[in-house]
């Protein structure tokens, strides 16, 4: 019997951003610069402005530079070993993973830093590819994964969904429908109100946590 789960990453397992997050390690560590975003931002966590000028000032910031650059593996293993950085879904895949299930990951969080969470958790994952030039440095120019559409186009083209007894989808925003739509069972992650409004006119939502 195969079961699948996909979920999201931000939002669904972790607390934090992991990409505005590791903005803000690269900036401690001298790596890259804050332009006045990650100050701000981090003082307003749920402004939307601030995260989207946090994330371009990010991407901006580590064009020419390469991936041995970004000490991601090192981050990674500090996000991991930080408990409140964490939902309790955490805990619910590694339950999951003994009962059999196979996991994938589908976020929009940098493939070069979620390769490293999906080592850590043993699973599979899809994510946004960060483009390289012919030299490996970072051209600035991503291959995303963060709407409904790339996420539905990604799980079927990795996916014979046919195979599967089970399928389970967890995710917390309306983009997350890419995933939810292929699931038998669906479990929704801390939403905000429009997203549960959103989702409800769309579909029957198993679980709120």
């Amino acid at each position: 019997m195969k079961k699948l789960i996909l979920t999201d990453v931000d939002g669904t397992l972790t607390k934090k951003s992991v990409v505005l997050s590791h903005a803000g390690y690269l900036i401690e560590q001298g790596i890259i610069k804050d332009d006045g975003s990650y100050k701000a931002w981090s003082q307003d966590m749920k402004n939307e402005s601030l995260i989207v000028a946090v994330a371009e000032n990010y991407r901006s910031q580590i064009t020419g530079l390469r991936e041995s650059d970004m000490q991601a593996q090192t981050f990674i293993a500090k996000f991991f070993a930080k408990t409140d950085n964490w939902y309790d879904t955490l805990g619910r895949i590694k339950d999951k993973q003994k009962e059999g299930y196979e996991v994938c990951l589908v976020t929009g969080s940098s493939d070069f830093l979620i390769k490293h969470l999906a080592d850590i958790l043993q699973c599979n994952y899809h994510a946004t590819e960060y483009l390289k030039d012919e030299n490996g440095c970072f051209t600035g120019n991503v291959k995303g994964m963060f709407s409904e559409t790339q996420k539905d186009d990604c799980v079927q083209w990795n996916y014979n969904l046919n195979e599967y007894d089970e399928i389970e989808a967890w995710g917390d925003t309306a983009s997350d429908f890419g995933l939810f739509k292929h699931a038998t069972y669906k479990m929704l992650v801390d939403p905000t109100f429009e997203t549960l409004k959103t989702l409800a006119q769309k579909m029957i939502i198993d679980l709120i946590l």
